[in-house]
């Protein structure tokens, strides 16, 4: 006589051995990739302890001395690929201090290229992108300078601080007026960091003239987090 209940039990053993368990989509494996921010850009952004904006953290992909160029050259693997929420893209003045002053128009039309780019392909990816205007260089208020600047205008002589910033200035006007058409929030540093002069502010400067300061840092996150919780948080209802 066949035992019915022994093969009933071993029918129950082997189903439960040969299942799988749920089935995952992709969308869910893929969802802690999409809330995070990625900031990318040169020394200034890799020295800026932006570690969180609300639930969401901040993956910092600023390498020191690249010029816009060369960011965009690796914006695809180090921004896009990652699929974040949204894309912070600050710096373009490496690219003038790279470059010899009788090719700033060249220069700075490349710049505008790449920076142009890196936002158009931040919204073509469905990812929110925020662009950074630049900080000018330091200038200091000593009478040595003063006399210095006063001299090369009667010679009709230009400073190479005065070349960097003016360009600066220059690009970040277009990125204000590309941002507006397109819809971007701007996260106004240059305004935070730039006297009435066009110079950077005193205290914001290291010895070079160039890099940014401790006190510089905590002042831009104290100004950007407020920003930033506005242009993501409420804005677009991440966190939600």
């Amino acid at each position: 006589m066949k035992h019915p209940i022994s093969l009933y039990l071993a029918l129950f053993v082997f189903s439960i051995a040969t299942y799988a368990g749920p089935v995952l989509s992709d969308k869910a494996s893929d969802q802690p990739g999409s809330q995070q921010i990625v900031m990318i850009g040169a020394s200034y952004l890799q020295g800026w302890p932006l570690n969180e904006v609300a639930c969401l953290p901040v993956v910092n992909k600023g390498i020191s001395g690249e010029t816009s160029t060369q960011v965009r050259g690796r914006f695809e693997s180090d921004a896009i690929s990652n699929n974040p929420a949204a894309v912070i893209i600050w710096g373009h003045i490496n690219d003038f201090s790279n470059a010899p002053m009788e090719l700033e128009a060249q220069t700075r039309q490349t710049a505008i290229e790449n920076l142009k780019y890196m936002i158009d392909r931040t919204k073509e990816a469905g990812i929110i992108p925020i662009i950074a205007t630049e900080v000018t260089f330091g200038m200091p208020s000593d009478i040595k300078t003063s006399v210095m600047q006063f001299i090369g205008k009667i010679l009709g002589k230009r400073s190479f601080q005065d070349y960097i910033s003016s360009n600066v200035l220059a690009v970040n006007d277009w990125i204000r007026n590309y941002a507006n058409e397109q819809g971007v929030s701007v996260l106004e540093i240059e305004r935070l960091m730039t006297d009435s002069q066009g110079n950077r502010k005193e205290g914001y400067y290291t010895e070079d003239l160039s890099h940014i300061t401790k006190l510089a840092y905590q002042d831009l996150q104290a100004f950007a987090q407020p920003f930033l919780q506005q242009a993501l948080i409420e804005k677009h209802g991440l966190c939600n």
